[in-house]
């Protein structure tokens, strides 16, 4: 009975065996090891241990969405040495092992699946700005059938808020994890061409955290009065203006101290 000729491998074009393997998926995982080795500094560093910390005291429940508590600090960005992100507490998250095992195979692609493939890279836009800058005006002229949207108001309703523009303090960290795991799901297989985010992000942090790599940002810096105008003219709820007056100040003061 004739036997089937050995395949090439796709990714490193070498012949399998007869079991069907070849030698690079091993090269891979070394390569890998290696490259996590040249971070490991970060660990080692004074900083991480007060800062680790931190974040276990302040977060009690894994934000993998599994409800455990947590035991690792887990780098919502993967910092791949980067001291702006490593010790970043805006790019920090608590998690229990399993999820952030989890979270680290599907990012090092090492996840069954493998890493995703697209045929085309997503094009994602995050639309910043005040509150009443216009960032949904924006984002309503743009899109178009398919789009995803991840508006941070639109979760709200969504989730159980009665206002379109005012959430209860409860539902805050539900509509944060919402918009964090559908961000998160951008990483993997899907066949959305186009995707809009939405959300406050004063500080080039923010911004930084929110964004996927190779996301565009789009800020919307509608002068302070204009958007104190509309939101009366509108009839926002209390708090928007103190809002709108809270992101201009924490605007100005990060232009002034953020490395360029």
């Amino acid at each position: 009975m004739p036997r089937r000729p050995p395949s090439r491998c796709s990714a490193c074009g070498q012949r399998r065996t007869a079991g069907g393997r070849c030698g690079c998926t091993k090269a891979i995982q070394r390569q890998a090891n290696d490259t996590r080795k040249a971070w490991s500094w970060v660990y080692d560093d004074p900083r991480w241990e007060p800062l680790r910390d931190q974040v276990l005291s302040e977060e009690a429940f894994c934000r993998g969405g599994c409800g455990t508590p947590p035991t690792v600090v887990d780098h919502i960005r993967p910092h791949r040495g980067d001291e702006w992100l490593a010790f970043d507490r805006v790019n920090l998250q608590a998690m229990c092992k399993p999820c952030h095992d989890a979270k680290t195979a599907q990012e090092t692609g090492f996840a069954g699946a493998g890493p995703r493939r697209l045929t085309e890279p997503t094009k994602v836009t995050l639309v910043c700005g005040p509150p009443c800058s216009g960032k949904t005006t924006y984002v309503r002229e743009r899109v178009e059938p398919g789009d995803l949207v991840v508006d941070w108001d639109a979760l709200g309703v969504a989730l159980g808020s009665p206002h379109p523009h005012s959430h209860p303090a409860a539902l805050v960290p539900f509509i944060a994890e919402a918009r964090d795991a559908v961000t998160a799901r951008l990483e993997r297989r899907h066949n959305v061409a186009r995707a809009w985010l939405i959300a406050t992000a004063p500080r080039d942090a923010d911004r930084w955290r929110l964004a996927p790599d190779g996301a565009r940002v789009v800020l919307i810096a509608t002068p302070e009065d204009e958007c104190v105008r509309r939101a009366r003219r509108d009839g926002r709820p209390d708090g928007t203006i103190e809002a709108i007056e809270s992101w201009w100040r924490i605007h100005r003061a990060d232009e002034t101290t953020s490395p360029r």
